[in-house]
């Protein structure tokens, strides 16, 4: 399997941000608290393409942009649809975050993807693409409903296919309060395309793990954890 520090690093970012979608919604969409870390209007190059208004922001300071921000452009005035001081007029407009593209390593291409849903201000997370490694393919693929991981997709062996399915599913912990749980993994581990293990989880923990020993897709032999034997 191939590691890099790069790939770590951006992977604990990711595992870091992944808590509350409220969370995540607003820090895609809302400016930083802290002045000093909001970036310069210079930094900020607005442009529209018909519907759709495109926020590109340099972060680092090198004249080139590094996140890019889509929105669809909502209630928009008459004169902004025809063209007629169409930036002044969209910027006025009603917005709806539809994609947000990021560049952390600055090296000019696209590493992370975050795909959105909804009405301005109400917008919600409903995908997010990762490339881990920083060769140009996606490695994770996470999608969401209602604001909460339902399936992460993930290429763990940075060959370009995917070998690892991780299902999640809402439910109440033992405080009574919601929790999102990891509740199955499926994985291909001779890299066949074929899932031949699954792993089962109950509260969060592994408790159940399957095999498929004839290859037919299904699992055949099962192994609970921690059973003596």
């Amino acid at each position: 399997m191939k590691t890099t520090f790069a790939s770590a690093a951006v992977l604990a970012c990711i595992l870091a941000a992944c808590g509350g979608q409220a969370e995540q919604t607003k820090a895609a969409n809302d400016p930083p608290a802290n002045d000093s870390a909001r970036p310069s209007a210079s930094a900020i190059q607005v442009e529209t393409d018909g519907n759709t208004v495109i926020e590109r922001i340099d972060l680092n300071g090198d004249m080139k942009p590094d996140v890019f921000k889509f929105y669809r452009v909502v209630d928009a005035p008459a004169s902004a649809v025809a063209g007629e001081g169409a930036a002044g007029n969209v910027k006025a407009a009603k917005r709806a975050l539809i994609r947000k593209e990021m560049d952390v390593n600055f090296d000019q291409r696209i590493d992370i993807v975050q795909y959105y849903s909804g009405d301005p201000s109400k917008e919600v997370m409903i995908r997010e693409e990762m490339d881990l490694d920083f060769d140009g393919r996606v490695d994770s693929t996470r999608h969401y409903q209602d604001g909460h991981v339902t399936l992460v997709e993930m290429d763990l062996g940075f060959d370009g296919r995917t070998d690892t399915w991780s299902y999640y599913q809402l439910t109440t912990g033992e405080d009574g309060k919601p929790v999102n749980r990891l509740i199955e993994r499926r994985r291909d581990n001779d890299g066949d395309g074929t899932v031949d293990v699954w792993e089962y989880y109950t509260k969060g923990e592994l408790t159940k793990v399957g095999t498929d020993t004839n290859a037919d897709g299904t699992p055949d032999q099962f192994t609970r954890v921690g059973e003596k034997r």
